[in-house]
């Protein structure tokens, strides 16, 4: 069985101004240049995931104003059966401003991306087998429901919660039911500070590190992976194949195994894996609007691709190892490298050729 994607996906229309610093509060700065391109965090990672290679499935909601979107969307080799049209209200936009760096600031209007229902999780997972992925970040309502239902069909989660809630924890968004977190430093430290009893040490060289452990340990999830911008990225991996969140890929399996999370809590039973960033010279990059998204489609794509091909999958078992995370961190992390070397976001995605050719040879 080939393991697909289902990403619930916000669902953009990018207005990208170019202007020659970020906007100052009370300051007016005229743009030189401006361009209206498909976006939206789940967009963008879904089109890289399918660009990667992947079967991927999108869950979403756009207005009339958001047809040539979906249009886009569908070019790039993912299934748009699941999209919804609306006809009362708008798709999403975003409005962004990119430095003479590359650097970015971004409001969001969430428009029809705040129409995603409980049924629309139910009637979406419907389709799915047990093992096959879902995607998703906070740019959409139905989040919680959507995990929820997706643990229910035996589906593996990997969730980027971007933005971040500040009540996450409070409000009891389901974090520990997810297979996988992908978030940058900023929502890591926002995440941990919700929890009683992290250490938050300032100045640590393994500060990140210290704070992603002690969320793993906490949530008792298979991986945390953490980027972090121009420095690269850490993930942190449980060892041990079987965990409290085992996913049966088949049914011909006699029972599930028993839970070993609570075993998995020494530092012996996790993997730390620090990756740099791809070698990309600075007068290169243009855009960084979708690094972070191309970076987490192509890690769910290259993580779902080694699975379907893994001896490590054995028998009814979709296994998540460190050899597996640390490749899939790898190719991501050439992929996002290339992305930011060009401008716009669904422009800016490579295609899985392009990243193999930068992974082999290391130049651009």
């Amino acid at each position: 069985m080939q393991l697909k994607i289902y990403s619930l996906a916000s669902i953009n229309i990018d207005e990208v101004y170019h202007v020659p610093h970020i906007v100052k509060p009370g300051e007016t700065l005229s743009s030189t240049q401006r361009q209206e391109n498909a976006g939206g965090k789940g967009a963008n990672a879904s089109v890289a995931a399918a660009r990667a290679g992947a079967k991927l499935h999108i869950v979403g909601k756009i207005g009339h104003d958001g047809l040539w979107v979906r249009d886009l969307l569908s070019s790039s080799g993912a299934n748009t059966d699941l999209i919804s049209v609306l006809d009362d209200t708008a798709t999403g936009r975003a409005i962004i401003q990119v430095d003479a760096h590359g650097e970015n600031s971004i409001v969001l209007f969430p428009g029809a991306n705040y129409k995603v229902s409980k049924d629309d999780a139910c009637r979406a997972f419907s389709q799915c087998s047990a093992g096959d992925w879902l995607l998703l970040t906070n740019e959409t309502t139905g989040v919680a429901d959507a995990i929820a239902q997706a643990r229910a069909c035996g589906m593996q989660i990997l969730w980027n919660p971007a933005p971040m809630i500040a009540d996450m924890v409070s409000s009891k968004q389901p974090v520990d039911m997810v297979d996988i977190l992908v978030l940058n430093e900023t929502e890591l430290i926002a995440l941990a500070r919700q929890y009683d009893g992290i250490g938050m040490t300032e100045g640590a060289d393994e500060k990140y590190t210290s704070i992603a452990r002690q969320v793993l340990d906490r949530l008792g999830i298979r991986a945390i992976i953490v980027t972090l911008g121009s420095d690269g990225s850490v993930g942190l991996v449980r060892r041990t194949r079987v965990n409290s969140h085992e996913v049966l890929v088949s049914s011909d399996s006699g029972s599930s195994s028993q839970s070993v999370a609570s075993s998995a809590k020494s530092d012996d039973d996790i993997v730390v894996i620090r990756m740099g960033c791809a070698p990309v010279k600075k007068e290169l990059i243009k855009d960084t609007t979708a690094a972070g998204d191309t970076w987490v489609g192509y890690f769910t794509a290259e993580l779902v691709r080694l699975q379907n091909a893994s001896p490590e999958s054995v028998g009814s078992l979709a296994s998540v190892t460190p050899t597996m995370v640390e490749h899939a961190m790898t190719f991501a992390t050439f992929a996002s490298g290339i992305a930011v070397t060009r401008l716009g976001a669904f422009p800016s995605i490579p295609e899985r050729h392009e990243v193999e050719a930068f992974f082999n040879s290391k130049k651009l």
